[in-house]
């Protein structure tokens, strides 16, 4: 299967963290989880596992123990949850996520070793079963040595405690998870100490409350479990800038990490510790005005998140808010959000509540019932428009943090624009063109009504007509014509016969489609289009599904069997109606998009990035370095609006984009877009062109 379908394949699983969970009583959650590995071929028996559990900082300790590892020249693999912006991140390679065609080939396998698991006596896995199973599979295909799993929920019944680890590590225990793990520390503690094995070593923080030192201590005596404290031998006073917290957690990964390397080197643990990074943990987005973001989603680590935030207020004072802060709160179903919000209303100068787009994100009304008499709350609905408003509050020298889930924190993340690999685009990104047209309607004088409860839908009225407006869908092409033009090989024929500079192309039909199709097909099998590309195309060449988008279809390929083997999946996984595949020549050069009406050029820009083809995404605006820079170069425009002409001769349309790439022979049309988004473009320049771009549209067509 495609990466594609590899995704769709678990997000259909059973998941509790999206309120679907797993069938059947708890009792049978981990024999069912090592019937999963029996069918994998227990892959967990092949590296020493160390399981981390607790209630906050696991993440972090888990990640800097494979960093200390990694240092000390020793491969391990990481295995985490949730994630925040793809489900890859959960498992890492020495630090590394895998590439979408690891993880496709992975979710392959585990559906070959588990057909019809669910006709037998324990049931359908759950999402995260199949998770961790994938990871205890890539691990040993991968050849580590350590393979290091955060828990994900309590200890006790969790997927990760399936087998028996060599070491448990048990970072700070809170309330949290109170409906399924207990009301006490103590309650919750006994929980997550089901990680711990006879006759192994549990290490813990000395930062543990009292009564939960005492319950492990004992618990620990009875079983047989050797106990260890993280101590404060190791010298962390280099952290300048970093939480009390991180030092704890610091502490603790090089008590477990001198478990397994004799002799661990200072130079090295300083350097790892200093150089750790884990993304949404009191990380900076921000300068001026400072913006910190961070995932704490229960009462103890909202109350260290102030804490810290105290302690930033009294070093950089700001005159007009006192020690107070913008704070950005949302938070999930299950979560004690009254506990949260009563932690942070110390430091909150004012507080916008808002959700994240996760199905169990809680609304801001319900999140204003929970809140403390004479907190200084807004409502904002939609993250993105919380986070501006906050970045208004604070102005340039004030200060903002986002906290309370970290689905929102992965919101302010690509809000942000830091660094991170993404499965695609989110929801905020296709509605920035409808954000820019109602402002530009508003501007002309027309009446803007949103008519749909989901924020997908705009209607405009006032002018000569109403117009109506989907995502990024618009009314200023007709209908069959951009259709035809979505189509990438009727572009690349249409182009041709213009005489338009395009790449050589070879269109291919899908060999293996229904009979129904058999009039189309160009090839009786892969391997004899494989035996045409070779003798017609130099490698590297590029293979693009005819519909596809935001680079999502396109993958470049270096040799015949990698070709071969691209296009055997293309077209296996291929839907009913989709069977049309192309090869193409591959150009190399800086990549330009034009924002075109007709015959005219209305604005272009480079696509510019550092890191370009990373993972096989070839679009450099789909990179973490990624940016959009405005063309203002009067030759190279002239150029381009005579492309721009050109292309107008082909396809009629009122909104467009064209995307080309500059190579040694000039400009090659590499597509044309009829659904141009703006978010790319937007996030690096601001609004203001696209909007009065958008303004000359609806004058022409509205007015």
């Amino acid at each position: 299967m495609d990466y594609f379908r590899a995704k769709r394949y678990l997000d259909a699983l059973p998941d509790w963290e999206v309120g679907r969970p797993a069938l059947g009583p708890i009792e049978e959650y981990l024999p069912r989880m090592r019937a999963l590995l029996a069918r994998l071929g227990d892959p967990q028996t092949r590296f020493r596992s160390i399981i981390v559990g607790g209630t906050n900082g696991k993440g972090t300790v888990a990640s800097l123990l494979t960093a200390i590892l990694k240092a000390h020249g020793h491969k391990a693999g990481l295995y985490t949850s949730p994630h925040l912006h793809t489900q890859r991140e959960r498992i890492r390679i020495d630090g590394e996520i895998l590439s979408k065609e690891q993880w496709a080939d992975a979710v392959s396998h585990l559906d070959d070793c588990t057909r019809h698991f669910g006709r037998e006596a324990l049931g359908s896995f759950s999402k995260f079963e199949a998770l961790t199973g994938l990871a205890a599979h890539l691990f040993a295909q991968q050849g580590v040595e350590f393979g290091i799993f955060e828990v994900g929920l309590g200890g006790r019944y969790d997927a990760t405690n399936a087998w028996d680890s060599e070491l448990a590590v048990l970072t700070a225990i809170g309330l949290d998870h109170v409906d399924l793990l207990g009301n006490t520390l103590e309650e919750i503690a006994a929980d997550k100490l089901h990680i711990a094995r006879s006759g192994r070593t549990l290490v813990t923080t000395a930062a543990q409350a009292p009564e939960v030192i005492d319950l492990i201590r004992q618990t620990c005596t009875t079983q047989e479990v050797e106990f260890q404290v993280a101590g404060t031998e190791w010298s962390l006073g280099h952290l300048t800038g970093r939480p009390v917290t991180y030092a704890e957690n610091a502490r603790l990964a090089l008590e477990a990490a001198q478990r397994f390397v004799q002799g661990l080197e200072d130079e090295l643990v300083h350097q790892a510790v200093a150089a750790h990074h884990w993304p949404g943990r009191f990380e900076v987005a921000h300068e001026k005005p400072l913006v910190l973001l961070d995932g704490a989603h229960n009462p103890a680590a909202a109350e260290a998140l102030a804490g810290e935030l105290q302690r930033l207020s009294g070093e950089r004072p700001v005159a007009d808010t006192g020690d107070a802060w913008a704070l950005v709160v949302g938070a999930g179903t299950g979560h004690d959000a009254a506990g949260i919000l009563h932690a942070l209303a110390p430091v909150a100068q004012r507080v916008l509540l808002t959700s994240s787009d996760h199905p169990r994100a809680l609304t801001p009304a319900v999140l204003a019932d929970l809140a403390p008499d004479g907190l200084a709350i807004e409502q904002v609905p939609a993250s993105g428009q919380a986070l501006k408003r906050a970045l208004t509050l604070a102005g340039p020298k004030g200060r903002v943090c986002v906290a309370g889930s970290l689905h929102l924190v992965a919101r302010a993340r690509e809000f942000f624009a830091l660094p991170g690999e993404r499965d695609g685009i989110t929801e905020d990104m296709a509605l920035e063109n409808l954000e820019c047209i109602a402002e530009a309607a508003r501007r002309q004088g027309l009446i803007c009504e949103w008519i749909s409860d989901d924020g997908t839908r705009l209607k405009l009225s006032g002018g000569q007509r109403p117009l109506r407006f989907w995502r990024n869908k618009h009314p200023f092409n007709d209908y069959v014509e951009a259709r035809l033009a979505e189509d990438k090989a009727y572009q690349y024929e249409d182009f041709a016969a213009a005489g338009l500079p395009v790449p050589d192309t070879l269109k291919l039909f899908n060999p293996l489609a229904d009979a129904r199709f058999d009039r189309y097909k160009t090839h009786a099998t892969v391997a004899e289009i494989v035996e045409e590309v070779v003798a017609r195309f130099e490698f590297p060449l590029l293979v693009k599904k005819c519909h596809s988008s935001l680079a999502q279809g396109v993958f470049l390929e270096r040799n015949a069997t990698d070709l071969g083997t691209r296009l055997e999946s293309l077209f296996a996984n291929s839907g009913f109606l989709d069977n049309i595949a192309l090869v193409q020549q591959y150009v190399a050069g800086p990549e330009y998009r034009i924002v075109a009406s007709r015959d005219e050029l209305l604005l272009a820009y480079r696509k510019e990035s550092e890191a370009v083809g990373a993972d096989g995404d070839l679009n450099p605006l789909h990179q973490a370095t990624g940016r959009a820079v405005r063309v203002e170069d009067a030759p190279l425009l002239a150029q381009m609006q005579q492309l721009t002409a050109q292309v107008a001769g082909v396809f009629s349309l009122g909104f467009y984009a064209i995307d080309l790439i500059h190579g040694a022979d000039g400009f090659s049309i590499i597509e044309i877009n009829p659904n141009p988004m703006c978010y790319a473009y937007n996030r690096d320049n601001g609004r203001r062109d696209f909007i009065r771009l958008y303004e000359r549209l609806l004058t022409q067509l509205a007015l």
